[in-house]
């Protein structure tokens, strides 16, 4: 059985179902390790990473934007990344 085609890197976006899952699980790990007792629910992460995604296809047009867990000055943060 054949592959389906790959999408353009402009058609992908990072913001799925799965994806959101794996980072928000990343990102409640990371706050543990930080001590820090704030919640993020996946909805909230979900609509943050759909809202950082439309400005920066705005200014990045053809390129592929994905999200990283970091730890920035003590605290944890999901960090955009444009490739």
């Amino acid at each position: 059985m054949p592959k389906p085609a790959a999408p353009t890197p402009a058609a992908v976006s990072p913001v799925h179902d799965e994806r959101v899952r794996e980072l928000h699980a990343r990102l409640l790990e990371a706050k543990r390790q930080t001590q820090d007792a704030s919640a993020v629910s996946m909805e909230g992460l979900a609509r943050s990473m759909k809202a950082t995604e439309a400005k920066l296809r705005e200014q990045h047009k053809n390129r592929k934007i994905d999200f990283d867990v970091v730890i920035k000055d003590g605290k944890a943060v999901l960090k955009p990344i444009v490739r």
